[in-house]
């Protein structure tokens, strides 16, 4: 049978009307009548509401009983019905208060515990007289016919009680078996928008002509969220620039109906924009909190300033096991604004954005759906699309989780994790793309956290199928994050509908290497950082690696190859011997003999197409030579190594990484670096596509005497 627990959600929406502190005493909440739902604090359909309560502003309050064939609509927040819809009973109920925040209501049992409040809605707890808890629910105040507002045009048209099946929302008519149904419409007409797409996670379905989306449920369902058409604002929630696309539900066997409201841009769709992606803050106290905003979003600002249509987008890891920094890290990310414009940041979730303080069981898929839990309920959906302009973003949780093993951080635990998609998950994502109309002239981005490169289906589930799929794009590029350097690569394989190589950009980390006392480098080197993209169309018509509180011109450093780093410390380090060590665990650092005698510039975002590095006369710009890249794999940054284990006392192999190489050398005539005169190394970087090229000279070496100020501000 079926819980009676509509009197109870009254009760929440008389608390919504008036403050805790006015609950018991005359208030502006009189005459005011507020209508009750058997469906649990979820959207109501007309045919939830069954009851209304009239409170008279003292404390006291009647129940009417709505007629058995009285027509009742409920639309947009408001009620629409004759006073002969409800019936009364002529009883007059009272509300009193007990100890703390616990209230009691006359006309049912049960104790209430007061969770938050605000002007617009009260949380409660609920003990007695049932077992469900948690009601939020919102305000709604019943019109008289003389009081009725114009109802927008068009409106729902009203069901008929005793036949769900021939339930209609503004023209249409929901099918039966479908329980996720809702309307999307403007703001400006109040009219339906055909064609967004809708989901749960787990199917994809567009709004028909008159803006209405239908489909059933899948039992895992947490939320129901849309892909935001380019051609509307991004809606953000109370808190500036939080995205608030989606809406919590609990699939229950009834009809849910979720509406949305899209707000038009003014100038439609934006053909230029801006998209900041932002790789691993990773904060596991509040001091990694105070300077990831001190830090990386500050320096977001000032960049930006002044600039509106900007998104940005968190690659992962914004939390390093620490359920406690969710509240702080979201505040921190809602108020990034430059004027008038807050940037909304999306988010892509991370290994360590999976709560290890859910259980560890022997299912590992319960296990990963358990553990993204918290994220879903502070962030929305870990698979998700929305629309800018002539881009279609994704963003993917492409991290199944397995067991725990114990963890430094707050929650003592950590989850270890593989990489790759379910099934379920490639299912929705060819379902979204299968919904994107003309992709072949659109551009993708997919955003995950694990990075995609030189994976195959028996290593990484569903990748090349995910690849195969974006191929239908006109130009595809992968965002991703978690190695904490900065990496690029083009496909050899895999190209757009337009013809150029899928890129992928492997963002290092905004807190470098896990937020290092007075040091704001990635663990090979690069400062930390983010990048700003800007988008043209259906292309990125140019991008820069930002390092935080650095020049936006400070793209890379020159090296002596002869230099021995920290000659009299424990570890001294250079770039010419394969093989060194260094910590007390004597950890292999990996030099190279072809850097001996070279000049030896490290690139921060490089990579191995699109860049040329030249040796050239500073006097007169004329070319002396090209440098040569050194291939992934071939050596350690060892000014940085030498730098961590000597001075930063660190004892990691995750300081002698080797995977990105961005080392590009070139031998002087003198054939000394130091001995060298009138010189200056150019890079420059000619974008896919050839629509800009940037050049960027340095003519001074980094020496180990100016190594903590180029790992620091």
């Amino acid at each position: 049978m079926k819980k009676r627990v509509f009197v109870l959600l009254s009760v929440c929406l008389l608390a919504a009307a008036c403050s805790k502190e006015d609950l018991y005493s005359p208030a502006p909440v009189s005459g005011t009548w507020v209508f009750s739902s058997s469906n649990d604090g979820k959207v109501w359909t007309d045919m939830n509401i069954d009851k209304a309560y009239y409170f008279d502003g003292s404390g006291k309050y009647t129940v009417a009983v709505r007629a058995s064939s009285a027509k009742v609509t409920y639309y947009n927040g408001q009620v629409y019905a004759e006073e002969s819809a409800f019936v009364a009973d002529n009883t007059v109920y009272t509300v009193g208060k007990g100890e703390g925040e616990k209230y009691k209501f006359s006309s049912f049992p049960g104790v209430f515990t007061l969770v938050s409040s605000s002007s617009s809605e009260m949380v409660f707890d609920y003990s007695g007289g049932g077992s469900v808890s948690g009601y939020k629910l919102s305000k709604v105040t019943k019109f008289a016919p003389s009081a009725t507002p114009e109802r927008p045009d068009p409106a729902p048209e009203d069901p008929e009680p005793e036949t769900p099946s021939a339930y209609t929302i503004n023209g249409t008519e929901i099918l039966e078996g479908n329980d996720l149904v809702g309307l999307i419409y403007s703001t400006a007409d109040n009219k339906g928008i055909p064609g967004v797409v809708v989901s749960d996670g787990y199917d994809c379905v567009l709004t028909d002509a008159n803006g209405v989306y239908q489909f059933k449920s899948n039992s895992l369902t947490r939320l129901v969220y849309y892909s935001t058409p380019a051609e509307y604002k991004v809606a953000t929630s109370s808190s500036p620039s939080l995205p608030a696309f989606y809406k919590e539900i609990k699939p229950d066997g009834d009809i849910i109906r979720t509406d949305f409201k899209l707000e038009p841009l003014a100038g439609g769709k934006e053909s230029s924009w801006t998209f900041v992606a932002v790789g691993d803050p990773q904060c596991a106290t509040t001091d990694n909190l105070n300077r990831y905003s001190r830090e990386t979003l500050a320096d977001i600002k000032s960049t930006l300033a002044g600039q509106s249509s900007v998104y940005a987008m968190t690659l992962g890891d914004i939390t390093f096991d620490s359920t406690n920094m969710w509240p702080t890290m979201k505040a921190s990310m809602a108020s990034v604004n430059n004027g008038a414009w807050y940037i909304p940041f999306f988010q892509t979730i991370g290994n360590h954005d999976h709560d290890s303080l859910k259980p560890d069981t022997a299912d590992d898929a319960a296990d990963d759906y358990n553990a993204t839990a918290t994220f879903v309920s502070n962030f929305g959906p870990t698979d998700y699309s929305f629309n800018r302009g002539d881009v279609h973003i994704v963003s993917m949780d492409n991290i199944p989780v397995s067991n725990q093993s114990s963890s430094g951080k707050s929650n003592g635990k950590t989850w270890n994790y593989g990489k790759g998609f379910s099934d379920s998950q490639y299912n929705w994502l060819k379902k979204d793309i299968d919904l994107v109309p003309d992709r072949g002239e659109k551009m993708v981005f997919i955003c995950c956290h694990i990075p995609f490169r030189n994976a195959s289906n028996a290593n990484f589930p569903h990748c090349q199928d995910v690849l195969k799929l974006l191929s239908e794009f006109k130009e595809v590029h992968i965002m991703i994050g978690h190695t904490h350097y900065q990496q690029n690569y083009v496909y050899a394989s895999y190209k757009g509908k337009g013809g150029l190589p899928f890129y992928e950009h492997i963002h290092g980390s905004a807190c470098g290497a896990w937020w290092t006392k007075d040091c704001s480098s990635t663990v090979t080197g690069e400062p930390s950082g983010y990048t700003v993209y800007e988008i043209d169309g259906a292309h990125i018509k140019d991008w820069t690696f930002k390092g935080t509180r650095k020049d936006a011109d400070c793209q890379f450093r020159v090296f002596d190859g002869d230099e021995i780093y920290y000659q009299s410390a424990s570890y001294p380090l250079n770039w010419y011997t394969a093989s060194q060590k260094a910590g007390s665990a004597s950890i292999a650092v990996k030099g190279n003999a072809s850097l001996k005698g070279c000049f030896v510039a490290q690139m921060f975002d490089d990579d191995d197409t699109y860049w040329k590095v030249e040796l050239r006369k500073k006097s007169t710009g004329e070319k002396i030579a090209d440098f040569t890249r050194l291939a992934n794999g071939q050596s350690t940054n060892v000014a940085m190594s030498a730098h961590y284990f000597n001075k930063k006392s660190k004892n990691s192999t995750s300081y002698t990484s080797t995977t990105a190489s961005h080392y590009w050398y070139c031998k002087p005539a003198s054939g000394s670096p130091a001995d060298a005169t009138d010189w200056e190394v150019v890079a420059t970087h000619t974008l896919p596509g050839g629509t800009a090229a940037h050049s960027w000279k340095v003519s001074e070496l980094t020496t180990e005497a100016g190594l903590d100020s180029a790992f620091w501000f």
